[in-house]
């Protein structure tokens, strides 16, 4: 499978599966991210969570959106140089608990 891009003003084409800079493909990635957003999804979010969160505004439960982009937060808080207490353990406790924290402090969400 090919795509078609543009890069600096000529085409591109990216083979599939992409192997990203860490040498897993995009396809496995993709499955990784789906997985801890699941994760913590299980623990704080719609489906018979744990510990639910709600937003203080409307009451109504965490989303699977706002968890990813919690994540993607914390992705990339990861990925700079001076990032003092960040470094992605492939999805662990300690992930989950940071993804949790970004939610609590960014998302106007609270703990039931």
């Amino acid at each position: 499978m090919q795509a078609r891009g543009l890069y600096n003003g000529r085409i591109r084409q990216i083979h599939f599966p992409f192997i990203m800079n860490s040498g897993t493909s995009s396809t496995e990635l993709n499955d990784m991210l789906t997985d801890f957003v699941n994760y913590v999804d299980s623990f704080y979010g719609l489906n018979d969570p744990i510990y639910p969160m709600t937003y203080k505004d409307t009451g109504l439960p965490l989303t699977k959106y706002d968890i990813l982009d919690a994540t993607e937060k914390y992705l990339s808080m990861c990925s700079k140089t001076d990032a003092e207490f960040c470094s992605w353990g492939d999805g662990d406790s300690i992930d989950r608990e940071r993804v949790r924290d970004i939610l609590l402090a960014d998302y106007n969400l609270e703990i039931k």
